[in-house]
């Protein structure tokens, strides 16, 4: 599976933090993305805090968008509510590839927990807690 993001999610270039849908099934999402040097969130060579944070929240957002367009579904729009517990253990480089996970822990009616992690060449360069709000 590699579906190109932007069919998922609601921001455009020069914002876009994911590429492709690489794996979604019904309680996770694996996403990548090729840091650009010359990304709005990226500076002196690395992609900033509010980069993978920005990186998280899309690719919860590609995989709620995925669900939705497989069930034959408008995307609705979402909105993060909160980052918890938050850790970055390193910013990455440009011209490194995210690959962010995203897994659901709880679904309450328009409210969605989940965790995640953004791994670099393996190793694990972020990771947090969000709670996502969908419009529907």
């Amino acid at each position: 599976m590699n579906i190109k993001a932007t069919e998922l999610i609601p921001q455009r270039e020069p914002f876009v933090l994911v590429d492709a849908v690489k794996r979604c099934d019904e309680t996770s999402t694996l996403t990548s993305f090729l840091i650009n040097e010359n990304h709005i969130l990226c500076r002196e060579g690395v992609l900033i805090e509010a980069g993978l944070i920005e990186n998280m929240a899309q690719s919860a957002a590609a995989g709620a968008g995925y669900k939705f367009m497989s069930e034959g579904k408008e995307i609705p729009l979402g909105f993060i509510g909160s980052v918890d517990k938050m850790k970055v253990h390193f910013l990455p480089e440009a011209g490194k590839t995210l690959e962010t996970e995203v897994k659901i822990t709880h679904e309450i009616m328009n409210i969605t927990l989940v965790n995640c992690v953004v791994k670099v060449d393996g190793e694990m360069a972020a990771e947090c807690g969000m709670k996502i709000f969908i419009m529907e």
